[in-house]
């Protein structure tokens, strides 16, 4: 008998104790704002994009082809 009152006392210490755990989480912390949020300003294309450094009439001679650019990588700069 005397083994379940103090099993009894656990339990109820046990469960008071997790409780006011428990409560000690609610208290006067300040959450962040979920709905505050921050707006950015748009982006935008740069006013003179379309032009490239020798005019728009300028030919692609000196791009190189990427099967040149895996040869070189591989077998050097012959």
């Amino acid at each position: 008998m005397k083994f379940m009152i103090m099993k009894n006392k656990f339990v109820v210490l046990a469960v008071t104790f997790g409780v006011l755990s428990a409560l000690t989480g609610c208290g006067g912390k300040s959450a962040p704002d979920e709905y505050m949020v921050l707006k950015n300003a748009p982006l935008s294309m740069p006013p003179e994009f379309h032009l490239t450094p020798d005019g728009p009439t300028q030919d692609l001679e000196d791009v190189i082809d990427p099967k040149e650019i895996a040869r070189r990588a591989l077998f050097g700069e012959n």
